[in-house]
């Protein structure tokens, strides 16, 4: 089997790890099942592949590589500002990007505070404009 197959299952099984999470209910702190919050959701998913990051979200965003809006792929971990300030609070994680339509939607799984773990849209108003940035954590071989 070739590298890049092999990366793409990689990026596909921390995917569905990701989604196994889904509905866990936010517990600011939380690091497990019973609630979590979403640098910890992060951390323990990429932890189960020896991939280790910080605790913090922006800690977390001063890993890997800076990626630009329009080269974001699946498992990209994306950064944002929720608060008044502008200091990164939340983290997510691309999980499928739609390129039937105009807007390239990015889809990505992350701990929200009021829904537990949920797949969101990177474009929806309340994400768009609190986005920070895109960094990737797993590089193709």
């Amino acid at each position: 089997m070739n590298q890049k197959l092999c990366f793409k299952e990689q990026i596909e099984s921390i995917i569905k790890k990701a989604k196994n999470y889904m509905y866990t209910p936010y517990r600011y702190g939380g690091t497990s099942k019973t609630g979590i919050d979403c640098s910890a959701f992060i951390k323990n998913i990429f932890a189960s592949y020896q991939i280790f990051l910080p605790r913090i979200s922006h800690h977390q965003a001063m890993k890997g590589s800076f990626v630009p809006k329009n080269k974001i792929e699946k498992g990209d971990l994306l950064f944002f500002s929720t608060g008044r300030s502008k200091k990164i609070n939340h983290v997510g994680m691309v999980i499928h990007i739609n390129t039937n339509n105009n807007n390239n939607n990015i889809f990505f799984i992350h701990a929200s505070t009021s829904n537990g773990v949920v797949i969101s849209q990177l474009y929806q108003k309340y994400w768009k404009h609190r986005f920070i940035m895109a960094r990737r954590i797993l590089y193709s071989p």
